[in-house]
């Protein structure tokens, strides 16, 4: 980063030495090794420090505190240098330099024994000249205290860098998991001003490739990406293509197309669930749109944030889709678009909003929480088919089965992360008017969750968007009028980019689209 060449990273946070053998065979620059959320140190850490070093990799180290003690064995064991959490002003960011240098810059006690000083082979001088040119330090920015105090902090001779934590930053601003919060970002930006006026490099952990080209441009010097997730995405994805191609057809007969040619030529539709929803709610509208386009699953139930649940839905879908979002996942669609407008070809939101969280939903939402903290998630799983469900679908048990199932799918840990993602979900009616491709808005007459006032603003606010209402039909309009769904999306379909129209959607074509 000294040089200004922007450098990526992977953030280790498993017991996995082959993570880091991977990431180095990847192109990765770094590895950033977790032990303050992630393994622990001791023969673990040095697991990981002998394979960064047999890749020839550098590796800094993410100590769980300021104790001296886990930062002195991590650079003993042979780390690049350390990363310090929840250093809050220039008296802490001091006593971290102290204790990962010698003197007279710090207060590391010297063992030439250990991996960093090659078992006593090394020479002492050579070893002190190394430590004190190549020991790199990097507090981390996570409390609202810090901020104020951030140019003092990076300031401080000795401080090589800074990493900004997104995540425990807005947690202590007062809006937890909303990154996208004037606050939040206000203090970002305060963070900003003082590494630059420093000539600090500043490192943010990504969620993705688009989150990654969102940071550089603001002015990141590095990005690290989290392995586990990366993983978990790449997993996500491959299964996902599987079970679309499952509604997809038999493959394509040989003929005057490859079958490289054919599958390039369908049009990639993202469908994006709601609260308490899997894959299930789009299984019979998938049914019948599956002759005409290639499906993906998305999944919303990894991520706190609306910020984090469209970045693991950049990171799996292709590389330009049009996205069906239903509920709280057509609130997640709008956040995509926003972050990657050139990515997306058309979107179809039903029964969805762009409002933030009322006071009336904030308060519905408390003993929700409460119930899920208590250990009673089965009576919200067997309770949804009364909160989404129409009156006049109650009594279905075919329907009040299907729902409540899909609850009981997607599950307690889940339900929390989605919840917290309500609760500070962002104010999308701002950028509406930014949407520039084509659009839909499919509502519910009987949506009591997103009531018809909502979906109509939410329609009106995009330039040229279709309103479809469907009558007798509530908040799970995609289980309930699944063929009527799927009728409207085809015709929402023939106006988007494709360079062939399958028959079943050309009838549709022209059709005041």
């Amino acid at each position: 980063m000294g040089d200004g060449e922007p450098v990526s990273g992977l953030f280790v946070k498993m017991p996995a030495p082959a993570q880091v053998e991977m990431a180095s065979r990847a192109g990765f620059d770094f590895v950033l090794l977790d032990t303050e959320h992630g393994p622990g140190g001791g023969l673990e850490l040095e697991h990981h420090l002998r394979a960064a070093d047999a890749e020839g990799m550098p590796a800094l180290v993410r100590v769980p505190s300021l104790d001296p003690g886990p930062i002195l064995s991590a650079l003993d064991g042979g780390a690049s240098g350390v990363v310090i959490p929840h250093v809050t002003d220039p008296t802490t960011a001091r006593a971290a330099v102290a204790a990962a240098h010698y003197p007279p810059l710090g207060r590391r006690g010297l063992a030439l024994s250990t991996r960093a000083g090659g078992y006593g082979d090394i020479p002492l001088a050579r070893h002190l000249e190394r430590a004190a040119a190549e020991t790199v330090v990097f507090v981390q920015i996570e409390d609202a205290e810090a901020v104020d105090a951030a140019a003092g902090i990076l300031t401080t001779s000795g401080v090589s860098g800074v990493l900004i934590g997104l995540n425990d930053l807005s947690i202590s601003l007062g809006h937890p998991g909303d990154p996208e919060h004037p606050s939040v970002t206000a203090a970002v930006e305060t963070i900003r001003a003082a590494a630059s006026a420093a000539r600090t490099p500043v490192l943010v952990v990504a969620g993705g490739s688009d989150d990654a080209r969102r940071w550089r441009g603001w002015g990141a010097a590095g990005v690290v990406f989290v392995a586990s997730q990366l993983t978990l995405g790449a997993f996500a994805s491959a299964v996902r293509e599987d079970r679309a191609s499952l509604t997809a057809g038999p493959p394509p007969q040989p003929g005057p197309s490859a079958p490289s040619q054919v599958a390039a030529e369908r049009l990639h539709l993202v469908l994006v669930p709601g609260m308490l929803c899997d894959a299930d709610l789009w299984s019979e509208v998938s049914a019948r749109l599956g002759e005409c386009v290639s499906l993906q699953g998305a999944r919303i139930d990894l991520d706190e944030s609306v910020a984090g649940m469209a970045e693991t839905v950049l990171a799996s879908a292709p590389q330009r889709f049009a996205l069906v979002g239903h509920s709280l996942g057509g609130i997640v669609c709008l956040e995509v678009i926003r972050r990657a407008p050139e990515r997306v070809i058309g979107i179809a939101l039903i029964n969805s909003s762009a409002r933030p969280p009322d006071e009336q939903q904030l308060l519905q939402w408390e003993p929700l929480q409460d119930e899920a903290e208590k250990g009673r998630f089965s009576h919200i799983a067997a309770a949804q088919p009364d909160v989404v469900l129409p009156l006049a679908r109650r009594s279905d048990k075919a329907l009040r089965d299907r729902v409540e199932g899909m609850a009981r799918s997607v599950g307690v840990e889940a339900f929390r992360r989605q919840l917290m993602a309500q609760r500070t979900r962002p104010d999308s009616r701002p950028w509406l008017a930014g949407i520039a491709c084509p659009a839909i808005v499919i509502a519910g007459q009987d949506d009591e969750i997103c009531p018809m006032a909502v979906q109509e603003e939410l329609a009106s606010g995009i330039a040229g968007c279709r309103l479809e209402k469907l009558a007798a039909c509530g908040h799970l309009a995609p289980l309930e009028q699944p063929e009527a769904v799927a009728e409207r999306l085809l015709g929402w379909l023939s106006a988007l980019p494709q360079p062939s129209l399958p028959p079943r959607a050309a009838q549709f074509a022209g059709a005041g689209w």
